[in-house]
């Protein structure tokens, strides 16, 4: 099952604002139903600047002199504007192989690896190399007879395979158990 994604495309370059661009790749792209947003309206539906900003006024740390965010915190500014009702965690791989198969994309925030930086030329990822911090992007496919999962980055179409990488779902799950989130907004 792939999820739509051609709502807009985001490039964050080299700023920290990858939970910015993750909930906004969410957002253009769907599955959310965008009743009360005008279609006259510029995309993406914040700047990523603005919202990473939000963020960070909302998130687990004091303060706002760092680089990062939560993805928990775009949720929660999601919910109080009321573009999302409601938001859950996926707790483990079957929950995040359901999502996606039955429910929709999902917005993820794990450790991010040297080498997830540079798929292979058929867009394939590895959690290998140097620990590189956090990251977040979405997940917005899933093809469980190949055993992968298609994200979407925040880096522009160059990156990848037009802006598209795939992890197995075994280095998923490892990412996941390493400290990752998955969430996924209704």
């Amino acid at each position: 099952r792939m999820w739509w994604d051609e709502g807009w495309w985001g490039n964050q370059g080299s700023a920290p604002q990858c939970v910015a661009y993750g909930w906004m790749h969410y957002l253009e792209d769907g599955p959310v139903i965008q009743d009360n947003i005008s279609e006259s309206r510029s995309k993406p539906f914040y700047t990523p600047k603005d919202f990473y900003d939000l963020c960070q006024l909302h998130d687990q740390w004091d303060g706002e002199n760092y680089d990062g965010t939560s993805v928990r915190a775009g949720a929660k500014i999601l919910k109080k504007i009321g573009v999302i009702k409601s938001y859950n965690w996926a707790q483990n791989i079957s929950e995040v192989i359901s999502a996606l198969k039955f429910i929709g994309p999902m917005v993820v925030g794990t450790r991010w690896y040297s080498n997830m930086s540079q798929p292979n030329a058929s867009g394939l990822i590895t959690p290998t190399g140097t620990a590189s911090g956090g990251h977040c992007y979405l997940l917005n496919g899933i093809d469980d007879e190949l055993g992968l999962i298609r994200i979407k980055n925040s880096w522009g179409r160059s990156w990848g395979v037009d802006g598209r990488a795939f992890i197995t779902i075994d280095d998923f799950e490892q990412l996941l158990q390493n400290g990752g989130e998955a969430c996924l907004a209704f």
